[in-house]
């Protein structure tokens, strides 16, 4: 687990910390926060605030009535930041969640130079590189002349001369012909499509982000606090999990866990049991994530990432039986100072004390007898101890 601070959240009435090498949630935060810092005025456009608003405004009930892109209201960059702003505020991450971003980079990835064959009314053009717009320029009478496409900014230097303003970037400009490919980039198209980190994307563009997200999804970890046993978890599911089993293998050889009489010191049991991290090996996942209660791996809503410990703070822990099994394991029905493992926490736990019938034999069905034949007996050693003490 990254030793990056923890940040353990309540999760199905347990607390789980969700860690790893996932870059994803914190650099979108980081492209977003930039985005929305790029101002209207720094990419030379009027009455759109920020960047941020210009993506979420990309095709959004502001097609024009004869824009290839007519009837794709929605298309365009809002269909990206939506749902990713749907759960990137959340604390933890699910597989669904994963299969999301997996999902919207083939999207996005599939726009990157769409447009680019301007005049093509076929066919859509959702890369904002390519957002079209006309020069239309008169003649000294007044004719118009034949209009003039161009793509990526209206600012250009016609534009700028015409109404006595400052031309946009060559460099923002879509010149798709040009000797070394398309060298257009725009704010909006390199917000969402740069490579390396830019004025406009920081760290990069949004659909590597994404992508590089993807890659990352199986470096995340989870850790948990089981402060609720899920319904249908036993002792059996917990002592598949090999540091479980090695806590109750040493309980059952450890004399500071039992008293003189063989008893199972069961509150001592629980408080070292409680304060224990267990490790959980990457062939135990099955076992684990029911026990933490995270989801089957291939559920929508289970936490991504692989479950690498967990502690057992619940109260009722099935602590008795997890005895009973490592004393069974042992090949054993005694404590470590050879008496007869017993509780008396619970009825019908363990208890392999003799009986009467066997500590006193066919004496016990004497009328005159004070013991019931299956009575449980303490042997007359350990009533020694006791007086003594």
């Amino acid at each position: 687990m990254s030793k990056k601070k923890k940040n353990f959240q309540p999760h199905k009435g347990n607390k789980v910390n969700q860690g790893g090498r996932f870059p994803f949630i914190e650099n979108f935060n980081t492209w977003r926060k930039t985005c929305q810092e790029v101002s209207g005025d720094a990419m030379m456009v009027k009455n759109i605030p920020n960047l941020y608003v210009f993506l979420k405004n990309h095709m959004m009930n502001n097609i024009r009535a004869n824009s290839r892109n007519k009837g794709r209201d929605g298309q365009g960059a809002i269909q990206f930041l939506e749902p990713i702003e749907a759960f990137v505020d959340n604390d933890l991450f699910t597989e669904g969640q994963a299969q999301i971003i997996k999902t919207l980079a083939e999207t996005l990835e599939s726009f990157y130079l769409e447009g680019s064959d301007i005049g093509n009314k076929s066919a859509p053009a959702r890369d904002p590189a390519f957002i079209v717009f006309t020069e239309q320029e008169k003649t000294g009478t007044g004719q118009k002349k034949r209009p003039r496409k161009v793509a990526g900014h209206y600012a250009t230097e016609w534009y700028a001369n015409k109404n006595n303003t400052t031309a946009a970037p060559e460099t923002w400009f879509a010149h798709i012909d040009a000797p070394d490919g398309f060298n257009g980039g725009n704010p909006p198209h390199q917000a969402l499509f740069s490579r390396t980190k830019t004025k406009f994307a920081n760290p990069k563009g949004l659909l590597w982000l994404m992508k590089e997200a993807t890659e990352f999804i199986d470096d995340m970890e989870l850790e948990a606090e089981v402060d609720k046993i899920p319904a249908g978890v036993d002792e059996v599911d917990l002592d598949e999990i090999k540091s479980v089993e090695s806590f109750f293998n040493d309980v059952v050889r450890n004399e500071s866990f039992w008293n003189a009489g063989g008893r199972l010191l069961t509150k001592k049991v629980r408080a070292e049991l409680q304060a224990t991290t267990f490790a959980v090996k990457p062939n135990e996942q099955k076992p684990a994530r029911k026990i933490t209660n995270v989801g089957k791996e291939d559920e929508k809503d289970a936490l991504t990432g692989k479950v690498v410990s967990f502690k057992l703070t619940a109260t009722g822990l099935p602590i008795i039986n997890l005895v009973d099994r490592a004393l069974k394991r042992k090949n054993t029905n005694k404590a470590p100072n050879g008496f007869r493992a017993w509780q008396g926490d619970r009825k019908g736990g363990f208890d392999y004390r003799k009986t009467a019938r066997e500590k006193f034999g066919d004496s016990v069905d004497d009328k005159d007898s004070k013991y019931k034949p299956d009575t449980k007996v303490i042997s007359k050693m350990w009533q020694q101890l006791l007086w003594r003490d």
